[in-house]
């Protein structure tokens, strides 16, 4: 299985790192200063987890937009054929984005699993970790729950739009069969004649 380049570099790191350590150890350098690389590589590595949890959280913020639009949409009647994602493009990069999300939370474990395996304790790293779980997790069901309303908004639309297409229909067809019913013929006036005549022929007989 393929190993991520940052999962890679960290890795490495942190096992020269620890060779570096054991080094001034040995040299007689106190335990404290002897470390202090690897206490480096951790504040590096948590500046970056914020910087990331910054970006997860205003990913997550649009997402929520989102949803907040949809929901919005949905309960209103001249509104619910709007917005619609059809070719499910919407849905597809929220799956994208979902994914992305769940290699980062795996990587961000992975790398704290590798913190502790060389014995580094740090309550800032563990910080940094569950704010950065958290967000991540947060988003994701966010998404997931966009993904669902998108489906249902495109359900109640399509709905919507067969019944007003076919009401069209009935409506057209009634008013194509009131038009092919001709109107009701009038007396006409040479019948009126022919009797007017007729009664004078009579009258005289």
């Amino acid at each position: 299985m393929h190993q991520d380049p940052l999962l890679a570099s960290i890795g490495g790191m942190l096992r020269r790192f620890k060779r570096a350590e054991a080094w001034l150890r040995s040299a007689g350098l106190p335990v404290f200063l002897a470390r202090v690389p690897v206490w480096l590589l951790c504040l590096q590595y948590c500046l970056m987890m914020r910087g990331k949890t910054v970006r997860i959280s205003r990913v997550a913020g649009r997402i929520t937009q989102w949803l907040e639009t949809i929901t919005e949409l949905s309960q209103h009647e001249n509104a619910r054929t709007e917005l619609l994602d059809m070719d499910g493009g919407m849905r597809n990069d929220l799956e994208s984005t979902k994914r992305t999300l769940r290699l980062l939370r795996e990587l961000c474990v992975d790398v704290g699993g590798m913190f502790d395996s060389i014995g580094v304790a740090s309550r800032l790293l563990d910080s940094m970790q569950e704010s950065f779980l958290d967000v991540v997790d947060d988003a994701s069901i966010t998404a997931t729950t966009l993904q669902r309303a998108l489906e249902m908004h495109d359900m109640r639309a399509l709905v919507l739009l067969r019944e007003m297409h076919e009401a069209e229909c009935q409506g057209g067809l009634e008013e194509a069969n009131a038009a092919s019913v001709p109107p009701e013929a009038a007396p006409s006036r040479d019948v009126g004649k022919i009797a007017t005549n007729s009664l004078g022929v009579a009258a005289k007989a």
